[in-house]
């Protein structure tokens, strides 16, 4: 894919998981569902995502230099080794929280 396509794919993105992250925290708190501000707290996630996408793919485009003779492709691996470990964190406490949640039955 390219720069700008990508760049502007994850601008939507953010646009959209904002939107939606924010309509799900409303409706999770007015409904007391756990289940739902989780989910926004999972959208609030991707947007983060989007973001940690659009300097990985600016960094990964950049022309070599000294430091780097053979360019900065490998950027995109970093981003995407740092993208699992946010899914990975994000995840561990959602799943955490929901345990608590079960064992003290505050649903």
């Amino acid at each position: 894919m390219e720069e700008k396509e990508a760049i502007k794919v994850s601008k939507v993105s953010i646009i959209v998981n904002l939107v939606l992250s924010l309509l799900k925290l409303m409706a999770g708190v007015f409904a007391a569902s756990y289940a739902m501000i989780t989910d926004a707290i999972h959208s609030a996630s991707d947007v983060f995502s989007s973001i940690i996408v659009i300097i990985g793919v600016k960094i990964a485009n950049k022309k070599s230099d000294k430091s780097h003779q053979y360019g900065h492709e490998r950027f995109e691996c970093i981003a995407s080794i740092i993208l699992s470990t946010i899914l990975i964190l994000t995840g561990l406490g959602i799943g955490i929280s929901g345990i608590e949640n079960i064992y003290t039955r505050r649903i």
